[in-house]
């Protein structure tokens, strides 16, 4: 085993590495392990793989390597690369320690530990002929997985030991060397690693490298297929483009698939409006509804939409909701009031109007009810003289609102019911909401001063508010 640095070599120098940049060392003593494994694995070795030499040197002391846990020492131990190596790259890693005894300590600690069934490298299997084989010679530990990867743990690392390790490297890499056994002259490379004198090794490495010229086979490997690297770049750039046009077309045929399924369904839709434009020449059904109902003035129409007025009592209100404010003077419903109309006036007009059924409350509001667009209510509307005797709902007159009506007129309206949706409105118009403070504030202050006769008398004859509190005042006092 020499002890000699191997320091250049023809297979180590820097145009070399180019073209071994798939085979190269890190950490290692000398240049010889690098320039051993290119020799051998320049012809064994794919293209698109790569072999890689590390060498990781431990510098902690044998007092250190007791005093933590298995798994601390064990973390320290195993090079990091062996848990996300691929298939492509191939490793051959030793780790060795500064000391013998720390070593020594190191190597009780794997052995224990380490390979397959144990805890930690479990892919990795121990190779007890490689131990024995360097038994003489240093203390270590082979591991291999599955014939890619190769760790081999030293107690100590001298450089002839980094020579002699060398002289195994076909059982570090074996399925490399499966289908091709080394010749003759690469067993001769071998066995000059564990001579005494570097002088046979150094000279078989320079065959080595003469037997192909390094600056040819760097131009060679470099710059093959270059000339046809247009073609095959045009090439890819063909393929993306059928696909592309691919897609499209596929993309387009599904479209014109969509849109051809849509003429169909819009011809049978147009063939069934034709037939319900034909069939209602006559009297439809919501012309009869608007000339029945004596209640409902249309102001306009036109296209889907329709301007009317609808009058009515406002019947529509939660009888609880009514009782539970009307005696609360101090509530929405007495805020307002005109400084004619006391609140206990005010109450018991309320009450004739709302509990007794003395009398009724005649409203009307103004809407707007499209086809295409929905129900909407009209504010600050200026009515007809037909509603000369009706008081605007606050609701709409004042805040245009319509609540949930707006939705319900939607719902029959897809349904075709247009009678249905007219009459959401209708309801809408004689609805109050007693638990609205905002609306009913207004209907206060608008009821206790209007001079519209909007309060109609069991008789149907007509007063004002203020007619029906002096009537109801006469009345009380006659009692």
């Amino acid at each position: 085993m020499f002890t000699k640095p191997i320091l250049d070599t023809p297979l180590t120098s820097e145009i070399a590495d180019r073209l071994f940049s798939n085979i190269t060392a890190s950490g290692a003593l000398d240049s010889s392990f690098p320039a051993t494994m290119r020799a051998l694995l320049r012809k064994r070795l794919p293209q698109d793989e790569s072999v890689k030499l590390t060498c990781k040197r431990l510098n902690f002391s044998v007092n250190e390597i007791s005093s933590v846990a298995v798994n601390q020492s064990m973390a320290r131990f195993v090079p990091p690369e062996i848990s996300y190596t691929v298939p492509s790259e191939h490793h051959v890693m030793i780790v060795y320690t500064a000391s013998q005894e720390a070593g020594e300590k190191m190597l009780e600690i794997v052995r224990a530990n380490a390979g397959a069934g144990k805890r930690y490298m479990k892919e990795y299997a121990l190779q007890e002929d490689l131990r024995a084989f360097y038994a003489r010679k240093l203390n270590a530990l082979f591991y291999t997985d599955k014939n890619q990867n190769t760790v081999i743990f030293a107690d100590k690392l001298e450089l002839k030991h980094f020579h002699v390790l060398q002289m195994m490297l076909p059982k570090y890499l074996p399925e490399l060397f499966v289908n091709n056994p080394l010749s003759e002259k690469e067993t001769a490379l071998l066995k000059s690693l564990g001579n005494k004198s570097a002088v046979e090794y150094e000279t078989l490495i320079t065959e080595f490298a003469k037997e192909f010229d390094i600056r040819s086979e760097i131009i060679r490997t470099k710059l093959s297929g270059f000339e046809t690297a247009f073609e095959r770049i045009r090439l890819d750039e063909i393929k993306t483009e059928i696909k592309t046009y691919q897609k499209n077309y596929d993309t387009f045929l599904t479209e014109m698939q969509s849109l051809n399924l849509k003429i169909q369904e819009s011809r049978y839709l147009l063939a069934g409006l034709e037939c319900a434009v034909s069939e209602h020449s006559g009297d439809s059904e919501l012309m009869e509804y608007f000339m029945c109902n004596k209640n409902l003035s249309i102001i306009s129409v036109q296209g889907t939409a329709i301007e009317f007025v609808v009058h009515g009592y406002a019947d529509v209100y939660d009888v609880e909701a009514f009782e539970k404010y009307v005696e609360n003077h101090r509530g929405f419903m007495y805020s307002n009031l005109s400084a004619s109309v006391t609140k206990p006036q005010m109450e018991k007009l309320y009450k004739a109007i709302f509990s007794e059924n003395r009398y009724k409350l005649r409203l009307c509001a103004a809407y707007t009810a499209d086809i295409r667009t929905g129900l909407k209510a009209i504010s600050c509307y200026d009515f007809p003289p037909e509603s000369k005797d009706y008081l605007p709902n606050p609701h709409i007159q004042t805040h245009g609102c319509i609540g949930n009506y707006a939705t319900r007129f939607q719902e029959y309206m897809k349904k075709q019911d247009y009678v249905g949706a007219i009459d959401q409105a209708v309801v809408s118009a004689r609805n109050l909401n007693f638990y609205d403070s905002t609306v009913i504030s207004t209907l206060a202050k608008t009821l206790s001063s209007s001079q519209v006769k909007c309060i109609e008398k069991a008789d149907k004859t007509c007063i004002t508010p203020l007619e029906a509190i002096k009537e109801l005042e006469e009345l009380w006092q006659d009692q």
